[in-house]
């Protein structure tokens, strides 16, 4: 009884909140550039939710949502393509594939379309405090075949949009070298991580998105505040991660909202920000 009670509670919390979550979606401004209109977007919202309920993913879709408000709001005049990494049965890269064709971009796909490299020792275990679960990884976990997420896309999603770089990370990734505008990186292993992000954030465009689908696991997200390895490895400083822990509001659970969400910025802009006249803190603009 306590179980179904809780169940309910949380349907109706996520149901109260989704107008809020998605209030930038639908904001005028959102999309503006590329010409994307109120109803375009709940058309593209409901395209997702259907792809979510047919392709298995390990991300949720109000996520995919999330990621699709930050490509929207990426200016125009700005060069490059959306990246994602591990992609598993492609099912966000299915719905992010739908974003670029309203923005006219291109997603690169990047996957051993095997599952997951032998993990390192530090790898085997991840720590989730705010869930107090320990997550465990072994070679081949979350495999989804080439064959299998081109065909899912091409079913639901905009195939002519993509490309695909099939193998380990640290064997495709070093060798692209396009510009990029947005990042999603649902790789799991701290080393899978690090390789992504030595290669990626150099290519990552200045006021740009870079999201992370372990943000409550430990390993992962201390690394985005690692002075030590953005200085060693980038030569700049760490930029943070905006979810970190808990992950980004979007899902009720136990003691609040959580996700497995995360983002950060690549040197924001400060004109996009305003002060706020009692506090003195930046805030940032709608």
């Amino acid at each position: 009884m306590k179980r179904l009670i809780n169940g309910i509670f949380r349907r109706l919390a996520y149901g109260i909140s989704i107008p809020i979550i998605l209030s930038e979606l639908f904001d005028p401004l959102t999309g503006r550039e590329y010409r994307i209109g109120f109803l375009t977007k709940v058309t593209l919202a409901l395209r997702m939710a259907r792809n979510y309920r047919r392709i298995t993913t390990g991300s949720r879709v109000i996520e995919h949502l999330v990621m699709a408000t930050h490509i929207m709001r990426i200016p125009k005049a700005v060069e490059g393509c959306v990246v994602e990494c591990g992609s598993y049965k492609g099912g966000s890269a299915t719905n992010l594939s739908l974003v670029c064709e309203l923005c006219d971009r291109t997603l690169e796909v990047f996957d051993s379309f095997a599952g997951l490299p032998e993990p390192s020792a530090a790898d085997k275990q991840h720590l989730l405090v705010g869930l107090q679960q320990v997550h465990t990884y072994e070679k081949g976990s979350w495999s989804g075949g080439l064959e299998e997420v081109k065909e899912n896309i091409r079913q639901y999603g905009a195939i002519a949009r993509c490309n695909f770089h099939k193998g380990y990370f640290d064997e495709t990734v070093p060798t692209f070298k396009e510009p990029v505008v947005f990042a999603f990186l649902d790789v799991d292993l701290t080393d899978s991580l690090q390789t992504c992000l030595r290669y990626l954030w150099p290519l990552l465009q200045d006021g740009c998105s870079l999201f992370t689908h372990e943000a409550q696991h430990m390993e992962i997200a201390s690394l985005f505040f690692s002075g030590e390895w953005w200085c060693g490895n980038l030569r700049c400083l760490p930029p943070g991660l905006v979810g970190a822990g808990t992950g980004l509001g979007l899902l009720p659970a136990a003691g609040g909202f959580r996700s497995d969400s995360a983002y950060t910025i690549k040197n924001p802009r400060a004109e996009e920000f305003v002060i706020n006249p009692q506090t003195g803190l930046g805030l940032e603009e709608n």
